[in-house]
């Protein structure tokens, strides 16, 4: 009796240290900060392509395979500014802003739902011939990627991914920080939404920059992410597209058009033998540790990087780290 009591405690001690061990690998060593001299500099020629009635705004760079860069909320391609020019030595390097955001033209029908975007996206790749597609994705631009990936896996050659939404609803909403889920609480509703983001215009307020980037910025760099939502009907764009805050209602366990999303893209991307890299910091907002942890237990074909600090915007917190990460996996692809 004593001998297996003794056992018993053994076992569990052995366990206790694996997970803590585990705990450890996710967030090893101590956390980097944030990058020091980040520029606010936009040094790209803005090009625009027109897509049936939609006028697209993009930027390009360098030569090679392509490599498209997709933003996400409450964003635009200015986010990327500083990983192209450290990318773009032998790649085509091509940022785009999603209808409605930056400078790209809004619906007439006020419509930029993930299919809408998709469908703008799949154009833009075919209007102009682009073959053997790396995507560097975040948020819904991530979506958008994932989905491209799952369903075009024969001309997608890697995906790179950081904050962003690729497992379950339930699992989504659950490692959720707080002040991100009382948010949603208040903006799930049509009334809540239109209050914060359109009336109150919550995008456009240095504040939120700050709270996304996770640091504040210099004052060259507000202009850029705050006044493409001077125009009011602009900020539609925000809440007319895919809409998290509806998983409040039921904490993820319950249906909705986002979830069905969420739930697909999970299983696809279990599924897929495309080369994955990852990056993540501590303790992100999209990505917390639960995220990190079902990406590492459900991804078959992936690199993982701890960047260090960071909240949504990880490229305005690590984009040196970021570039020399990415190109290290690029050569290996």
């Amino acid at each position: 009796m004593k001998n297996t009591f003794i056992k018993t405690i053994v076992v569990a001690i052995v366990l206790l240290g694996q997970t803590a061990l585990t705990a450890q690998d996710i967030y090893p060593g101590k956390a980097t900060k944030v990058e020091k001299d980040i520029s606010a500099e936009f040094p790209f020629e803005s090009k625009y392509i027109s897509i049936g009635s939609e006028n697209i705004h993009y930027v390009e760079s360098g030569a090679g395979d392509p490599v498209f860069m997709l933003h996400g909320l409450p964003a635009n391609l200015y986010v990327w500014r500083n990983i192209i020019p450290n990318i773009d030595n032998d790649k085509k390097v091509i940022a785009l802003d999603f209808l409605g955001f930056g400078k790209s033209s809004f619906p007439a029908d006020s419509i930029t739902s993930v299919e809408v975007q998709y469908k703008m996206f799949t154009d833009f790749v075919a209007a102009k011939k682009l073959k053997n597609i790396t995507l560097y994705v975040q948020d819904i631009g991530s979506i958008v990627g994932m989905l491209y990936a799952i369903r075009e896996p024969q001309n997608v050659k890697g995906i790179v991914l950081f904050e962003a939404p690729f497992m379950p609803a339930e699992v989504m909403y659950d490692q959720l920080p707080f002040s991100f889920r009382a948010f949603m609480r208040i903006t799930r509703t049509k009334k809540g939404n239109v209050k914060w983001m359109v009336k109150r215009n919550f995008a456009g307020k240095k504040l939120a920059v700050n709270f996304f980037t996770g640091r504040k910025l210099p004052k060259e760099a507000y202009p850029f992410y705050n006044d493409p939502w001077d125009e009011e009907r602009r900020r539609y764009a925000i809440i007319n597209g895919p809409d998290p805050a509806v998983l409040s209602y039921t904490k993820g366990k319950g249906k909705s058009e986002f979830a069905s999303i969420l739930d697909g893209i999970s299983k696809g991307m279990a599924e897929t033998d495309i080369p994955i890299l990852y990056m993540y910091a501590k303790k992100g907002l999209v990505n917390q540790k639960a995220a990190v942890e079902y990406a590492m237990d459900n991804f078959n074909n992936a690199e993982f990087v701890f960047l260090g600090k960071g909240k949504h915007f990880l490229s305005e917190a690590h984009p040196k780290q970021m570039s020399e990460e990415f190109n290290k996996w690029f050569k290996t692809l």
